[in-house]
């Protein structure tokens, strides 16, 4: 990581820091049986469509709305992977989703914001108009900041959602637990 991009506020990275993942977990027992087709009902439930590449993968396209500052609505697309696993104790329905769309959307909040600063320092005065842009640069960072998180937050709610209505199908009346993986 180079300098520059240590000190850099996440959200103007080009990539979020971290996956969402989490983790339908049940204990071990009988395999789910028709996993495909379960699999492939519970996401038509949910309005989505699965492509599998086998019996334990599959992708869809998660698209819902963020709200950049909190009142600009965006609509975004977020690519989400689902595999399905045996361990020795249990058996786990994961969902992966690496948030690039959401990411992209709250830092070009962020651009916004600086280009705000910009302006607001040239109007000032290259002297006088430093103190506003650096507020200007503070305060809207926060609130991108807050905003973007609320945003992850949201998606990460319909995440578990997802993973419960799929995981649920796969293991109809089974005791679960949904885990939230780092």
């Amino acid at each position: 990581m180079s300098r520059f991009s240590s000190w850099l506020p996440e959200l103007a990275r080009n990539k979020p820091g971290k996956e969402l993942i989490l983790s339908y977990q049940v204990p071990a027992g009988e395999s789910p049986v028709d996993v495909e087709q379960r699999v492939g009902e519970a996401l038509r439930i949910s309005e989505l469509t699965a492509t599998g590449d086998n019996t334990s993968n599959w992708g869809t396209i998660l698209p819902w709305r963020t709200r950049v500052f909190g009142v600009i609505p965006r609509d975004v697309d977020e690519n989400v992977t689902f595999h399905l696993e045996q361990h020795p104790d249990l058996w786990e329905f994961r969902v992966n989703c690496h948030p690039l769309e959401t990411h992209g959307a709250h830092a070009a909040g962020f651009a916004g914001v600086l280009f705000v600063a910009a302006s607001v320092w040239i109007a000032s005065g290259i002297a006088t108009g430093i103190v506003a842009a650096l507020a200007t640069i503070l305060a809207g960072t926060l609130v991108v900041e807050v905003t973007r998180q609320w945003a992850f937050d949201a998606l990460e709610r319909r995440l578990r959602s997802l993973a419960e209505e799929v995981g649920s199908a796969l293991w109809p009346g089974r005791p679960a637990q949904i885990v939230t993986l780092e």
